[in-house]
């Protein structure tokens, strides 16, 4: 396990690191909960450490994004307010993650109307709230047409990166250690680079479609 001081100089290492790529983001997420405590009671510890990690990035001019993951602190809507908020830098912002909201049982909508005006990068994952499974992005409850149209109703004009969660692949077996092959299990694809192509292609559908309602 790293330690928190190793962590601060870790993320030093990478805002250096992606400074010389020119790559202005830097993922992270908010600290691994137990799974029998309860997460809320971490506040003060996860807000303190986020902090730290805020100025190291801004005295970078690099932007952290949190990203909504299962089992950590920030992973429903409101306690990714609660970050957002308390930690309160232009160099921390938020990732949506359609999927990751419906696996922990949140409704989507609810999350945009909490955290779209600090989302600077956007997940094109979804899923179903029955067993929790990865699908097609527009196939699942995480209402990404709808979601997406008030994105860009809004004025976002960010990324939008795809995560097809298709086929199961060794990163995600040791980043979701309990869930990847609970959530992972559909046979639309076979392989990682057809599953990329089956999700690039649904979300071409999803702004063609918004394309022409806005025309």
């Amino acid at each position: 396990e790293v330690s928190f001081q190793q962590q601060l100089i870790e993320l030093e290492e990478l805002c250096k690191i992606a400074k010389l790529l020119n790559c202005d983001y830097i993922r992270i997420f908010s600290f691994y909960i137990p799974k029998d405590k309860n997460f809320d009671n971490y506040k003060v510890q996860v807000v303190e450490k986020l902090q730290q990690f805020a100025e190291i990035a801004a005295s970078h001019h690099v932007t952290l994004l949190h990203e909504n993951e299962k089992d950590i602190f920030g992973d429903i809507g409101r306690r990714c307010k609660t970050i957002l908020d308390e930690v309160a830098s232009d160099h921390f912002k938020a990732i949506f993650d359609f999927a990751n909201f419906v696996q922990c049982g949140e409704d989507p909508q609810n999350c945009y109307d909490l955290l779209s005006h600090y989302v600077d990068y956007i997940h094109i994952k979804d899923a179903v709230y029955k067993d929790n499974v990865n699908v097609v992005c527009g196939t699942g409850d995480g209402q990404i047409a709808a979601i997406l149209k008030q994105f860009f109703n809004n004025g976002y004009c960010g990324f939008l990166t795809l995560e097809p969660h298709l086929v199961l692949f060794d990163s995600i077996k040791d980043l979701e250690i309990e869930h990847s092959t609970e959530t992972i299990k559909n046979a639309a694809a076979q392989t990682g680079s057809e599953a990329y192509q089956i999700q690039y292609n649904a979300l071409l559908e999803i702004l063609k479609e918004l394309e022409e309602e806005h025309a």
